[in-house]
């Protein structure tokens, strides 16, 4: 729009150069007035229209003679016609004034050899528009038009060949996120401009990624390291007296536990890669963790009870499914709060669900029920908010997904849905 809009004020500025030109120059202006009428006289004798032919805009009066090159009248006004030609005719333009109004007279020579005499008085400077019309025809319009269209049609391809480069980038660049930590943008070959910028933006998304692998090593290294110290404290907490203090202490050992192992699973799930993945029976690993929670649901007063309806096979990593299930197994027994059963369901198809018959979900909760650190009740419970987030990470790298509701006959019910193994790549 903006090279449009210069363009147009080039070919105003242009015009007014014209006009301004013929402005100060009458006599050239009165040259092109006669050479314009004697071209129109001869055209309308040729087509054998008569004598009655208007006057020009912006004349008052004027007379015309047509002749052939022997000097016979071949065209003429009725009235106002030159009285006498003369036989040595050459072609000339003169301008005078009159009682307040210009005379234009003169003669020019025809296509045809004959020639073409005639005079005009006009009242002001309209008499000359035609003429200015037709030099803003031949030396602005004609030549404008083409050379503008040349200079958009040139500046739309070199803006799109610019832009071609810059939409590929935009594009790669959406479908990063945290998983894709080594893909990067496409260099292109061309222009160097944004040849600059691609690469500037991957040497951005290298640092990063190297600070995010310098943060999640720290998390896992931290996790991992104090493991040790607590398993050497818990037995030492062992060694005490028993006594309220000694079991609020051994409690609070017990979260921090959960809390450590928890960072090392989402460490563990965030960098979880499918390469090396087998083909799975989910009913296999919901026996599995099913027997490994036993305890922590005995402890609670809960059954755990399986259902299975022929889960297709997936493919993924046995261990990674197993602890995002025992999340979510854990959860349902401490949440349900020893209402009812907790059921496994696994199939039809790439599905497990797990449900409680706990109080439910409250639906201002849904929203942020899988983020990370967030929990919907911090004053109840040893948990931190990581168990979801830990589930949600294991089931998207497995191209999967999980989601919540409120189940039928209340309790809250959470479905993890795979991929077939047939269609995962």
């Amino acid at each position: 729009m903006r090279l449009g809009l210069l363009a147009i004020s080039f070919g105003v500025l242009n015009a007014l150069i014209v006009i301004a030109s013929y402005a100060l120059d009458q006599q050239e202006m009165a040259g092109d007035f006669i050479g314009g009428q004697a071209i129109r006289l001869e055209r309308v004798w040729r087509e054998g229209r008569g004598d009655a032919i208007p006057a020009p805009m912006g004349v008052t009066r004027w007379g015309y003679t047509l002749l052939d090159p022997q000097g016979h009248v071949l065209m003429s006004s009725a009235i106002g016609a030159p009285r006498s030609v003369a036989p040595d005719l050459i072609e000339e333009t003169r301008r005078t004034w009159t009682g307040g109004h210009l005379r234009i007279s003169g003669a020019r020579r025809l296509e045809h050899g004959g020639w073409a005499v005639l005079w005009a008085e006009a009242s002001g400077f309209s008499v000359y528009l035609p003429a200015i019309g037709g030099e803003l025809l031949d030396h602005v319009a004609l030549p404008f038009i083409p050379l503008t269209g040349l200079l958009l049609a040139f500046n739309i391809i070199v803006v799109r060949r610019l832009l071609t480069p810059l939409r590929q980038a935009a594009a790669e660049a959406d479908r990063l996120d945290a998983k894709s930590e080594a893909l990067r943008l496409t260099e292109p070959e061309g222009p160097k401009e944004v040849a600059a910028l691609v690469a500037a933006v991957n040497g951005a998304l290298e640092r990063l990624r190297q600070a995010l692998g310098l943060l999640k090593a720290f998390t896992a290294d931290a996790a991992h390291e104090l493991r040790t110290p607590l398993a050497v404290l818990k037995l030492r907490v062992g060694q005490l007296p028993d006594n309220p203090v000694k079991e609020e202490i051994r409690a609070d050992l017990n979260t921090m536990t959960r809390l450590i192992n928890q960072m090392l699973d989402l460490s563990q799930a965030d960098a979880l890669q499918m390469e090396g993945a087998e083909i799975l029976n989910l009913s296999d690993i919901a026996t599995q963790v099913i027997a490994q929670t036993a305890p922590l649901a005995f402890s609670e007063d809960v059954d755990l009870r399986l259902v299975d309806r022929s889960p297709a096979p997936i493919r993924g990593h046995a261990d990674a499914i197993g602890r995002a299930l025992r999340n979510l197994i854990e959860n349902a027994v401490r949440h349900g709060r020893g209402a009812g059963p907790v059921d496994i369901t696994v199939g039809p198809g790439p599905l497990i669900c797990v449900r409680d018959h706990g109080p439910g979900l409250a639906g201002a909760d849904l929203e942020f029920l899988f983020q990370r650190f967030w929990r919907s009740r911090r004053d109840q419970g040893e948990g931190a908010g990581l168990g979801l987030g830990i589930v949600k990470s294991i089931v998207e790298a497995h191209g999967g997904s999980v989601s919540a509701r409120d189940a039928e006959g209340g309790g809250a019910e959470f479905i993890l849905a795979f991929p077939d193994a047939s269609t995962f790549p």
